[in-house]
C-alpha cells in the first residue's frame, strides 16, 4: 500500500507543479505587443480555406521574441506568422515558450514546405525545428492545431486575402 499513497500523493502534487511552471509566464510581452494583426488564409488544396487572424512577426525583435514567455492560455488563443524578407533558413526553438506548438514553414509561393509538432522542452531533450529548405513564412499555432483542421505539408498553402 505505501507504493499507492507515493503514487497518490504525485497526483496531488502534479497541479502544484503545473502551477509553478505557469507562474513564470505572462500574459504578453514587450514583442507580443509590438506584433501588428493581420488576416491570412489557409487552403487545403481541397477547396477548402480557412480565414486567421494572426500576429505578425516581420522584424528582427518581434521574431527572436515569439511565445517565449507567454502562459499557455495566451498561446492557446494565438497564431503568429513569422515574415521573412527574403528566403530565410534556419531553425526555430521552444526555449522559455511554456506549451507545445505547431508551426508550419512556407515558401516563397506560400507551398507548406514541413509542418512540426514542436514539444516544450525537458532538460534532456531540447531538439530544433526546421525545413531544411529556404522559407519566407512560418506561422505557430497551438499544438494539434493543423491536424484538426485537415491541413498537412503536402497540400497546403498560405494565401494573403
Amino acid at each position: 500500500m505505501n507504493w499507492l499513497h507515493r503514487i497518490a500523493g504525485m497526483l496531488l502534487l502534479a497541479p502544484a507543479c503545473l502551477d509553478a511552471l505557469a507562474s513564470d509566464c505572462v500574459q504578453s510581452t514587450r514583442g507580443i505587443d509590438s506584433m501588428h494583426r493581420e488576416r491570412i488564409l489557409l487552403d487545403d488544396g481541397a477547396g477548402t480555406q480557412l480565414a486567421l487572424d494572426v500576429l505578425v512577426a516581420d522584424d528582427g525583435f518581434e521574431r527572436a521574441s515569439g511565445f517565449q514567455h507567454v502562459c499557455p492560455a495566451v498561446i492557446d488563443a494565438t497564431l503568429i506568422l513569422f515574415r521573412y524578407p527574403a528566403p530565410a533558413s534556419g531553425q526555430f526553438h521552444m526555449q522559455n515558450v511554456h506549451a507545445p506548438l505547431d508551426i508550419a514553414f512556407f515558401d516563397d509561393r506560400g507551398q507548406a514546405i514541413e509542418m512540426f509538432l514542436m514539444a516544450t522542452y525537458r532538460d534532456d531533450h531540447r531538439p530544433l525545428y526546421g525545413p531544411g529548405a529556404p522559407f519566407l513564412h512560418a506561422l505557430e499555432a497551438p499544438a494539434g492545431f493543423f491536424a484538426g483542421h485537415g491541413l498537412d505539408a503536402k497540400s497546403t498553402r498560405l494565401l494573403f486575402p
